[in-house]
């Protein structure tokens, strides 16, 4: 009687089993095959109002999130390596975190950013290292440039990205050895032509003018990454 009683309760319990397993982990050490995907995935999580938490230095910078279908289905898509643990294993996962010996930490991500990358309209998102791992991590983001920088658009942006730039309007290092190459001197005909069109006598006024807009972007607390 004993052993029916208990088939009985393990078949009524059976429907709620997979709800213990209520976590998804996200590794993104070397057991990982998609790590440019899984950043992806985090941003669309974040979309979604899924927050996201960030395991600093455990397991490469691990992510973990609430497990729901749509987030499974989404990995399986993406081809990204996880895992679906239960509470009590990621309350393990947090005590080892918050050991004070232990070099690591969590943070919460609740809020998706809107990205913005320095470059010229005319690349392609292949030409540009940055944009080409934005497109294939499927992360959004906004080409933004002369025009748009002068424009005050930059307080619309989280996130400035900028790639090896010369703001002193001397068309770069590779005028030496380029400056006779049609490729090169096309930029120099566009970059002339934006100055113009933003009423700059000269490339370097306006390059000026925009590295004060990025300053004051700063200042106002948006995030900027440098190149170089």
């Amino acid at each position: 009687m004993f052993l029916k009683r208990l088939a009985l309760l393990l078949a009524l319990l059976a429907p709620t089993l997979p709800a213990l397993a209520n976590h998804i982990f996200i590794p993104m050490d070397n057991s990982q095959k998609e790590h440019l995907k899984a950043y992806g995935l985090c941003y669309w999580a974040l979309s979604k109002q899924i927050e996201v938490d960030w395991l600093l230095n455990y397991k490469g910078g691990a992510f973990a999130l609430e497990a729901q279908p749509s987030v499974e289905s989404e990995l399986a898509v993406r081809g990204i390596t996880f895992q679906t643990i239960s509470e009590a294993q990621y309350t393990g996962i947090l005590s080892e975190i918050a050991d004070p010996n232990a070099n690591m930490d969590v943070m919460k991500l609740e809020k998706v950013p809107k990205i913005a990358v320095y470059t010229p309209k005319g690349k392609q998102p292949w030409d540009d290292a940055v944009t080409m791992v934005l497109t294939y991590a499927e992360i959004p983001y906004d080409k933004i440039y002369d025009d748009e920088v002068l424009a005050g658009t930059l307080p619309k942006y989280d996130w400035l990205h900028l790639h090896h730039e010369d703001f002193t309007g001397e068309y770069g290092k590779f005028y030496s050895t380029y400056r006779f190459a049609p490729w090169y001197q096309q930029q120099q005909r566009e970059a002339e032509a934006a100055a113009k069109r933003n009423g700059f006598t000269k490339v370097s006024q306006m390059k000026a003018a925009e590295a004060v807009k990025m300053q004051e972007f700063i200042a106002g607390g948006g995030f900027m990454f440098a190149m170089c």
